[in-house]
């Protein structure tokens, strides 16, 4: 019986593991960073979230969540950071980088993305929030989103801001050192100049600017292929972790369910 066990066990892991790897086989175009704290991620299609851990590939439709005083980086192949604060819920919607262009979407259901986007001549990336959406050219700017309201601020570049996907409100355009609110089912309100709010994450802004300018060194140091190896060994060791927090909880599983059938007998 125990040999039974021990072979459904090994099955189940070679399955997780080669969904994994599968998952993988996907062109993928950046990659967390900098985890700091309780960081965990839901991969597309699966029911079970895992702890997030640096160097693990970005996928289509990953959502990330970040708990108190926990954050993470994502790093984009051309340079950019997008910088995760505490307490966000997110999803990568689309994500695709070439040398030529920077194309992405990501929702922000709650919480703050502070962004250095790479200025290259085709960037298009897209911030959606419950009650606005945002255009990216190739800037800097952070945006703290919760479900009535959201405010953007601009630190250098300019982001284009209007109401959510789904009403019909006029965009503005926020410029350098100016920031904006909108409420839900409002227009964005006029631009003004940075409050203390927004004053804080350009700080946080300057000093995401040292490690991008360290990721655009480790991206010409490091070739593309030796990335994609390190990616895929991060996926397995993720695959790994599921399958054992798997076999855990079976295992806490059978023996409540012992313990209930023992104190049935011991009942009757």
């Amino acid at each position: 019986m125990k040999r039974v066990k021990f072979c459904m066990i090994l099955m189940f892991t070679a399955f997780l593991l080669c969904l994994f790897a599968k998952v993988y086989s996907e062109n993928y175009s950046g990659e967390l960073g900098e985890v700091k704290g309780k960081v965990e991620i839901l991969k597309n299609g699966e029911k079970d979230w895992i702890p997030a851990v640096e160097q693990m590939p970005l996928q289509l439709k990953d959502r990330i969540k970040t708990y108190n005083k926990s954050t993470c980086n994502l790093e984009i192949d051309d340079g950019s950071i997008i910088n995760v604060g505490d307490n966000t819920d997110m999803l990568v919607e689309s994500l695709e980088v070439t040398k030529e262009k920077h194309e992405s979407k990501f929702s922000l259901f709650f919480g703050k993305l502070v962004a250095n986007i790479s200025k290259m001549r085709q960037t298009k990336m897209n911030v959606n929030t419950p009650t606005s959406v945002l255009a990216v050219r190739g800037t800097e700017f952070a945006v703290e989103a919760s479900s009535d309201k959201a405010n953007v601020g601009v630190f250098e570049g300019e982001v284009a801001v209007k109401g959510s996907a789904d009403s019909d409100t006029e965009e503005i355009k926020v410029k350098p050192d100016e920031e904006t609110t909108v409420l839900k089912d409002e227009k964005p309100q006029q631009p003004r100049k940075l409050e203390e709010v927004m004053l804080k994450y350009k700080e946080r802004n300057d000093n995401l600017k040292k490690r991008v300018q360290l990721l655009k060194e480790r991206l010409k140091r490091v070739p593309p292929e030796r990335r994609a190896q390190i990616r895929k060994m991060t996926l397995e060791r993720a695959g790994k972790i599921k399958a054992k927090r798997t076999e855990l909880r079976e295992r806490r599983q059978r023996g409540d369910q012992q313990e209930s059938q023992q104190g049935q007998i011991q009942e009757k």
